[in-house]
C-alpha cells in the first residue's frame, strides 16, 4: 500500500545551497563581465581614434584567438594541478595590464603592437569558460547538475549584457579611452573575488600520462565521440558568425541612425536575451534534448540575424536582436550539458576548455572577417556572414554525428 509519503513528490535540492557555488558565480560574472567590456571598449577606442574598421576587428580576432592554442593545453593542466589559482589570477592580471597598454598604444604606436596586446590579454582566456565550468561539477549535486549550468550560462550572459552596455554608457559619457580603464578596473575587482573560489585539487591517477599525452587522448575523444563531435561543429561555426558582431554593430547603429556608442545597447539587448533563455533553464529542466536543442537554436539565429540584416530601423532591429539573443542562451547551456553527460571527469575541464577554445578561434576568424567584409559591404553585409555562418554550421554539423561513438 502506498504511503502519503511516498505520493508526495520529493522537492529537488537546492542548487544555490551547494557549497562554494555563490563565490564561484561571483568570481566568475565578474572576470567575464570584463572581459565583455574588453571586447566592446577596445573596439570604439580603435574606431573613436583611428576609424579603422579592420584594425577593430583585428583587436577583436586577437584577444580570442590565442586560446585555440591555449585552450586544450590549460584545461589538461587544470584537470591535475593543485594550483589552479594561479591561471585563473594570471588572466586577470595579463587584461589589466593588456587594457593599459592598448590605452597607451592605439593611435599613438603601429598597429601591429595593438594585435600583441590583444594577443597577450587572449592568452589564458580559456579559464573564463573551461575553467570556471569545470569546478561546478566538484560543487554541485548531480540532482541540480543542467540546472546549474544553466546558471553557467546565465552567468556569461549577465556579463553580456552589462559589459557592453557599460562601455557604450561610459563611451558616450566620457570617451573611450575612460571605458577602457574601467575595464582594467573590473578585471581588478574579478582578481579579488577570485581569492574566495573554493578550487579542490583535482584526483589524479599516478599512473596518468603526461602532459601532451593527456592532451591528445582529450582531442581523440573531442573527435570521436559522434554527439560531442556533432554539438563541437555546429556551435564553432555558429560563433565564427557571432564573432561579426562587435564589428558589425557599432556601424549598424550609425546606419540605423543613431550614435557609434548606442552599439553598446545593441550587445546588450543580444545578452538580455540570451540572460532570458539561460535563466528558463536553471529554473526548469527542459524535456527536449540538448542536442536537439542546439540544433534548434543555431537555425532560429540564421533567421534572426537575416532579419537583423534587414531591419528598416532601429527597434526592428533591437527586436530582432532581442530574439537572437534568446536563442543563444538555450544553445550555450545546452553545449555545456553535452559536454559533461559525454566526458569522463578525468579529462571534464579539458573538454570544456577545447570546445571553447575552438569556439574562441572561430570568433577571432569571424571578427576578422567582419571587418573586411564590413569596410566593402557595410555592417548589413556582416550580418548577413553571420547568418551564413549558422546555415554551414548546421549541416556540418548534422554531417559530423554520422559515425564515432
Amino acid at each position: 500500500m502506498t504511503t502519503i509519503a511516498e505520493r508526495v513528490p520529493v522537492a529537488p535540492p537546492s542548487l544555490w545551497r551547494s557549497p562554494g557555488l555563490v563565490p564561484l558565480f561571483t568570481a566568475s560574472t565578474t572576470a567575464r563581465l570584463a572581459n565583455e567590456s574588453a571586447r566592446v571598449a577596445t573596439v570604439l577606442l580603435v574606431l573613436e581614434r583611428t576609424g579603422s574598421p579592420v584594425l577593430a576587428g583585428g583587436v577583436v580576432g586577437a584577444l580570442t584567438l590565442p586560446a585555440l592554442v591555449t585552450g586544450p593545453l590549460l584545461g589538461a593542466w587544470l584537470d591535475r594541478t593543485a594550483h589552479r589559482r594561479r591561471a585563473f589570477a594570471a588572466n586577470q592580471v595579463l587584461l589589466l595590464l593588456a587594457m593599459g597598454g592598448v590605452l597607451l598604444a592605439v593611435g599613438n604606436a603601429p598597429s601591429y603592437v595593438v594585435l600583441l596586446l590583444g594577443l597577450a590579454a587572449g592568452l589564458t582566456t580559456p579559464v573564463l569558460t573551461g575553467g570556471f565550468t569545470g569546478l561546478i561539477a566538484p560543487l554541485v549535486p548531480k540532482a541540480v547538475m543542467r540546472r546549474a549550468y544553466g546558471a553557467e550560462a546565465t552567468s556569461y550572459n549577465v556579463a553580456g549584457v552589462t559589459g557592453p552596455a557599460l562601455a557604450g554608457a561610459v563611451t558616450a559619457a566620457a570617451g573611450a579611452a575612460v571605458a577602457v580603464g574601467v575595464t582594467a578596473g573590473l578585471s581588478f575587482l574579478a582578481l579579488l573575488a577570485l581569492m574566495r573560489v573554493p578550487m579542490p585539487a583535482p584526483v589524479v591517477d599516478p599512473a596518468a600520462p603526461g602532459l601532451l599525452r593527456t592532451v591528445g587522448t582529450g582531442l581523440r575523444h573531442l573527435a570521436t565521440n559522434a554527439p560531442l563531435r556533432s554539438v563541437t561543429v555546429v556551435t564553432t561555426l555558429s560563433m565564427g558568425g557571432v564573432g561579426a558582431l562587435p564589428v558589425v554593430f557599432p556601424l549598424l547603429a550609425v546606419d540605423l541612425g543613431v550614435d557609434v556608442s548606442a552599439s553598446g545597447y545593441l550587445f546588450s539587448t543580444f545578452a538580455v536575451g540570451a540572460l532570458c533563455g539561460s535563466v528558463a533553464l536553471a529554473s526548469r529542466a527542459p524535456r527536449m534534448g540538448p542536442i536537439r536543442m542546439a540544433f534548434l537554436g543555431v537555425g532560429g539565429l540564421a533567421v534572426a540575424f537575416l532579419a537583423v540584416a534587414f531591419a528598416p530601423s532601429l527597434p526592428y532591429a533591437l527586436v530582432f536582436i532581442l530574439v537572437a539573443g534568446a536563442l543563444e542562451g538555450p544553445v550555450l547551456a545546452s553545449t555545456l550539458t553535452v559536454r559533461e553527460l559525454h566526458s569522463p571527469a578525468s579529462m571534464r575541464t579539458q573538454v570544456v576548455t577545447t570546445g571553447a577554445s575552438l569556439k574562441f578561434g572561430a570568433f577571432a576568424i569571424g571578427s576578422a572577417l567582419a571587418g573586411l567584409i564590413v569596410a566593402s559591404y557595410g555592417a548589413r553585409g556582416g550580418l548577413l556572414m553571420a547568418a551564413a555562418f549558422q546555415i554551414v554550421g548546421i549541416v556540418v554539423g548534422l554531417l559530423a554525428r554520422r559515425g564515432g561513438r
